[in-house]
């Protein structure tokens, strides 16, 4: 029989430690995580004590500061809800049935946790000075892509940093984003990739925005994307999407679904395939 006192004190290293990671995270002012029911919860019920505007961003974002039981921290509040049929002509170019809106940054947010992308930075819905909007966890970052690129900054761990970006395209894809660019595409301190800025993505077409950036797969990504149903689809995201960007949606992810199989035929699962 094992000693009980052998057996005791790794549990109680484990509650000190525990305990020890909340105090740090009271002394520190902030949410200790950027996705999670407790972060959602922060977001949703946290008194909000300040709001100033963001002077970058087309989508006119504001940096909002919530408190609650002794946490305080920051968040991005967006209200922007624009919607035009047809052709828009846009600064680089023209967009067919353009969307600008909070309702996609919150199911960008529940997409996420769907599939397990875990780039997504926590968003709910929030009404602040009388209007609806996108409540997100604000991200403390090292620097974003552009940065990064600009500094001629090497990733210490090429094949997991290529791995990201392989899931970062499969994303891009699955959700139509049309507003990817370097400004928001954020790097953490242990050069893990974040993603902002979701306002202008589920548009409702049928194929992918740019598949031949799809060349690579995460196996676990593409285990999910099997197991989404419209049903499912429209309990989490039905509250934010139409059931036409739904239905495309689930269009795009079977061309994605089709596109790994034949890459994989044509290729090998160990040249497209990993974890």
């Amino acid at each position: 029989m094992k000693n009980r006192t052998t057996v005791f004190k790794p549990i109680v290293g484990c509650v000190l430690l525990l305990c020890g990671l909340t105090l740090l995270a009271l002394a520190q002012g902030s949410v200790p995580n950027y996705q999670g029911p407790a972060t959602e919860k922060f977001l949703t019920e946290a008194k909000i004590t300040g709001m100033k505007d963001i002077p970058i961003g087309v989508t006119r974002p504001r940096k909002a500061t919530l408190e609650l039981d002794g946490l305080s921290h920051f968040a991005a509040f967006k209200t922007i809800d624009e919607k035009k049929s047809g052709v828009t002509q846009l600064d680089r170019g023209v967009e067919i049935e353009f969307q600008d809106s909070w309702r996609t940054e919150v199911a960008a947010y529940e997409l996420d946790k769907l599939i397990g992308l875990g780039m997504v930075p926590a968003t709910v819905q929030r009404m602040y000075d009388g209007k609806q909007g996108s409540m997100q966890y604000w991200l403390d970052y090292k620097m974003d892509e552009a940065e990064r690129i600009k500094k001629k900054l090497s990733p210490p761990n090429p094949i997991n940093w290529n791995q990201q970006v392989a899931k970062v395209r499969f994303w891009d894809n699955l959700i139509y984003n049309t507003d990817r660019n370097l400004g928001n595409l954020l790097i953490t301190e242990d050069w893990k990739i974040r993603l902002i800025d979701h306002s202008r993505t589920f548009r409702p077409f049928n194929q992918l925005k740019d598949p031949k950036a799809l060349t690579t797969f995460s196996r676990t990504l593409l285990a999910k994307l099997e197991e989404l149903t419209e049903p499912m689809l429209r309990e989490h995201l039905g509250k934010h999407l139409t059931p036409y960007q739904i239905q495309g949606l689930l269009k795009r992810r079977d061309v994605i679904l089709e596109l790994s199989k034949k890459l994989v035929k044509e290729k090998g699962a160990g040249a497209v395939l990993y974890q």
